[in-house]
C-alpha cells in the first residue's frame, strides 16, 4: 500500500496540546475507514497509511515539499506522498517569500485540501470557501471521539461522488431492469452460449453500471441542475480543478469544443485561431457561423510538427484594425507538448476584450504539480495550466481520458472563476459585448450563461450517456487529488532518467536525441524567456532520416511497443498516468538497439513552403454557408479554383487543409496528392474515392451556388 502524507503546518508552542503520533494515528485510522468506504478496498495493516509531518514555519515549506526549495528540481519524500495540509491558526497570516500562505498554496499546490487547525482562545481565522476547511485541534488529540468527523472529513475531499452511489445502487438496489438498455445488466451475454466469453472477459461491474436515465437518483446530463450524485460529482470536480464551473461530457473533447463554440460565437464574428488546432474546433467555427482569422503559422519542416505561435504575432493579431475577434483560440499544450504563457495572452486578451479559450486536451493533469508553474522576471509566478487561480483562459477543455485514468471519450469542460467576474463585476468597458450577450434584466449574469450552455450540451449530449464513463470522470480528478503529486513527479524523474539513459548510451547530448521546445519552435530561441514550456511528459524522440525512423518503428512492433504518433523523422512517446517503469526500460532496450539511428533529422523532409502555402487560405464565403450546400464532387486535379464545401485533413500536417468556404489553391490540392501518394488515401480523412483507388474527389460548391454566395 502507497503511504501517503499529511503535512502538519505546526507551531511549536502548541506541541504540548497532543502527542503527535495520537494524532498521527487517528488520521490513519480514519484514512483506512474511508478508503473502504470510498474504494471498497482494506488497507494492509502496515502503519501508518498516513504519516504526519511537521513543518514550524511557512519559511520552511518549500525546503519540506521542493528538492533544493525549488519546484522544478523535483519533490522531496514529503511532497511526493502529500495529500492534505494541516495549518495551526496561528500561522495561517504568516508568509512564504513574497507569498502570502494563501498565495503559496494556490500557485503551487491548489488542488490539494488544506484544513485550519483551531486553538480555545486563539482569534477566530476567515478561510476560503474551497479547498479549504476548519476544524478545532480537539478533532485531532481525541481521535477515538472525533473518528466518524475525521471520516467525514475525508469525503468531503476525496469522495468520488458519482462513482459511490453508482456502486451502491448496483450492489444493493437494482432489481429487475425493465429499462435500457437492452443487455438488461449483462444477462443477455452471461446467459448466452457463445457470449459468455465476452462477458467474462469485460467482467461484471461494466455491464452492472451500464445503466439508463431510468434511474432517476443518480442523475442525469440534461438535467444538470438537480441535487443529485451526479451533479454533486461535477460540483466536487470544480473544486479539485480550480473552475467556477466543470461539466462532464462523454463523447469526447470534439463534442466539447462544438458546445462551446456555439455558447461563445455568433454567426458572422470573428475568431482568431491557431491553424494547428484540433479538426473539431475548425468543424465547431463552421457550425457556429463564425469566420475565421488565422494565427501565423509555424512548419517545422526538419521535424514535419507545428511549432507554437509567438506572443509577438498574438499581439499583433490582437491589434490589427481587421474586424475585433470576440474568442481567441490556442492548443496548450500542443501535440508535441508546448505550452503557451496563458497568463501573458490572457492579459493581452483582456486588454482589447476578447475572451481566451485554451483547447487542453494534452494537458489535463498541469494543476497538480509545481513543475508546471513560471517565476516570472518581475512579477508573480504563474501557473501553466489554462483555467488557474492567478491568470489564465476564461475557458479549458480536457480530454480526461488522453493523459489521466478516464475511458476514452471522457472529457471536461472548465469555465474560470475569471470570465464569471467579467460578467458579474459589469466594470470592464472592453466586455460590454460579453454582458450584452448573456444579460438578465440589463446586466451581465453568469447564470444566463450557465443556462446557454447547458441548452447546447443539451444538442449535443446523448440522452443515453454511459454510466461507466462519468464514474471515471468523477474518480480521475480525485484520484489527481489524492496521489496526482506523486504519480507525476515518479513519472517526470522517470521521463529524466529514461533521456539521460539514451544520451549516453547514444554518446549524444540530450538534445540530440531529444526534441525540446527551441528545436520544435524554432526562431530567435527567446521562447523559454517569453514563458513558453516543453512539457517533459511528451517525449519526441528524434530519428536522423525517414528511412531511419521507418526501422526504428519496425523495431518497436517487433517489441511489441506502440507510440502515439509519428512524423517522417520523430516518433512521440506519451507519458500518461498508466505509464509504468519497466514501460521505459522495455522503450530504452530499442532505443540502444537503434541508437545509430537516433540524433537531429539530417535534412529537411518536408518542403516548408509548400506547406506554410497550402495552409494560408482564408473563406472567401461563408464557411458556414459553404457546408450546408449541395455541392458537387469533382477530381482532386479539377477542384483548383473552386471553392471547398467540405473539410479534408491530411496526415501529415496533421490538420485541415480544404475547408469549406476556401478558394482551393494547387499548392492545397498538391499537398494532398503528395500525403495520398506517400501514405496512401486512408491518411487523408473526407476524401471520396471507390475502392481506395484514383480518381480522387472532393466536394465543391456548383456553379449556382458559388454564384449566389459570392454576390
Amino acid at each position: 500500500m502507497r503511504t501517503l502524507s499529511v503535512l502538519w503546518l505546526h507551531a511549536p508552542e502548541n506541541g504540548a496540546d497532543a502527542p503527535l503520533h495520537m494524532v498521527e494515528y487517528g488520521l490513519t485510522d480514519a484514512f483506512r475507514d474511508f478508503c473502504h468506504i470510498a474504494f471498497n478496498v482494506r488497507l494492509p495493516m502496515d502503519y501508518p497509511p498516513l504519516r504526519l509531518t511537521t513543518v514550524s514555519s511557512p519559511e520552511n515549506l518549500q525546503k519540506a515539499l521542493f528538492i533544493g526549495g525549488t519546484p522544478r528540481k523535483g519533490l522531496t519524500d514529503n511532497g511526493d506522498d502529500v495529500c492534505l495540509f494541516l495549518i495551526d491558526d496561528s500561522l495561517y497570516s504568516g508568509k512564504v517569500g513574497n507569498f502570502s500562505l494563501k498565495d503559496w498554496f494556490k500557485t503551487y499546490v491548489p488542488a490539494l485540501p488544506k484544513v485550519v487547525v483551531t486553538y480555545p482562545g486563539h482569534p477566530s481565522v476567515v478561510v476560503p470557501q474551497r479547498r479549504w476547511a476548519k476544524k478545532e485541534i480537539a478533532a485531532f488529540t481525541d481521535p477515538a471521539r472525533s473518528h466518524e468527523r475525521l471520516v467525514h472529513l475525508f469525503q468531503s475531499f476525496w469522495l468520488p461522488r458519482f462513482w459511490s452511489a453508482l456502486k451502491q445502487y448496483v450492489a444493493v438496489k437494482a432489481g429487475a431492469t425493465w429499462h435500457t438498455p437492452g443487455h438488461g445488466g449483462g444477462n443477455a451475454f452471461a446467459e448466452s452460449p457463445f457470449m459468455r466469453g465476452f462477458y467474462e472477459a469485460f467482467g461484471s461491474m461494466i455491464f452492472r453500471s451500464d445503466l439508463s436515465v431510468s434511474v432517476e437518483s443518480l442523475g442525469d446530463l440534461s438535467s444538470p441542475e438537480s441535487h443529485t450524485p451526479l451533479s454533486e460529482a461535477q460540483k466536487l470536480s470544480s473544486e479539485i480543478f480550480g473552475t467556477a464551473l466543470s461539466c462532464y461530457v462523454t463523447n469526447g473533447t470534439s463534442t466539447s469544443n462544438k458546445a462551446m463554440l456555439m455558447t461563445l460565437l455568433k454567426p458572422g464574428e470573428t475568431v482568431l485561431v491557431d491553424r494547428n488546432c484540433h479538426k473539431s474546433v475548425h468543424h465547431a467555427i463552421v457550425m457556429s457561423g463564425a469566420v475565421p482569422r488565422y494565427l501565423p503559422s509555424h512548419w517545422n519542416p526538419r521535424l514535419g510538427v507545428w511549432g507554437p505561435v509567438s506572443i509577438s504575432d498574438i499581439e499583433r493579431e490582437l491589434d490589427s484594425s481587421e474586424t475585433a475577434p470576440k474568442l481567441l483560440i490556442l492548443t496548450t499544450c500542443t501535440y508535441e507538448g508546448i505550452l503557451y504563457p496563458v497568463w501573458e495572452v490572457a492579459r493581452l486578451c483582456e486588454r482589447k476584450g476578447v475572451l481566451f479559450y485554451a483547447d487542453e486536451a494534452w494537458a489535463g493533469y498541469l494543476n497538480f504539480h509545481p513543475f508546471y508553474t513560471y517565476a516570472t522576471p518581475t512579477g508573480p509566478t504563474r501557473r501553466y495550466n489554462a483555467v488557474n487561480e492567478t491568470s489564465g483562459a476564461h475557458f479549458a477543455v480536457q480530454s480526461t481520458h488522453k493523459t489521466m485514468a478516464a475511458f476514452s471519450q471522457a472529457s471536461m469542460i472548465h469555465v474560470s472563476m475569471r470570465f464569471k467576474a467579467l460578467l458579474e463585476e459589469d466594470a470592464s468597458p472592453q466586455y460590454r459585448w460579453l454582458r450584452r450577450r448573456f444579460a438578465l434584466h440589463g446586466h451581465g449574469s453568469y447564470e444566463k450563461f450557465v443556462h446557454d450552455l447547458r441548452e447546447y450540451l443539451r444538442y449535443w449530449h446523448s440522452t443515453s450517456p454511459h454510466y461507466p464513463f462519468m464514474a471515471t470522470l468523477d474518480t480521475a480528478g480525485v484520484q489527481m487529488r489524492l496521489e496526482g503529486m506523486k504519480l507525476l513527479d515518479e513519472r517526470l524523474k522517470w521521463v529524466a532518467e529514461f533521456r539521460r539513459r539514451v544520451a549516453a548510451a547514444c554518446g549524444k547530448e540530450e538534445g540530440e536525441c531529444f526534441a525540446d521546445l527551441g528545436e520544435i519552435a524554432e526562431g530567435d530561441g527567446n521562447w523559454a524567456q517569453a514563458g513558453y514550456l516543453k512539457d517533459p511528459l511528451k517525449i519526441v524522440l528524434m530519428l536522423k532520416t525517414p528511412a531511419a525512423c521507418a526501422r526504428f518503428k519496425k523495431s518497436l512492433l517487433k517489441s511489441r511497443i506502440q507510440w502515439e504518433k509519428s512524423t517522417k523523422t520523430t516518433i512521440l512517446f506519451l507519458v500518461t498516468i498508466g505509464s509504468m517503469e519497466e514501460d521505459f526500460e522495455d522503450l530504452f532496450r530499442v532505443c540502444r538497439l537503434c541508437r545509430d539511428l537516433i540524433g537531429r533529422p539530417e535534412s529537411e523532409t518536408e518542403d516548408a513552403e509548400s506547406v506554410q502555402e497550402a495552409v494560408a487560405g482564408v473563406p472567401v464565403v461563408s464557411s458556414h454557408a459553404a457546408a450546408l450546400c449541395d455541392g458537387e464532387l469533382v477530381t482532386l486535379e479539377q477542384s483548383v479554383g473552386r471553392i471547398a464545401s467540405q473539410f479534408l485533413v491530411p496526415y501529415p500536417p496533421g490538420i485541415p487543409v480544404f475547408i469549406p468556404g476556401f478558394r482551393i489553391t494547387k499548392a492545397m490540392a498538391d499537398l494532398i496528392l503528395d500525403v495520398i501518394a506517400s501514405e496512401g488515401p486512408d491518411n487523408v480523412h473526407g476524401l471520396f474515392c471507390r475502392g481506395g483507388h484514383a480518381p480522387f474527389y472532393v466536394e465543391v460548391l456548383n456553379k449556382d451556388e458559388e454564384r449566389r454566395l459570392l454576390s
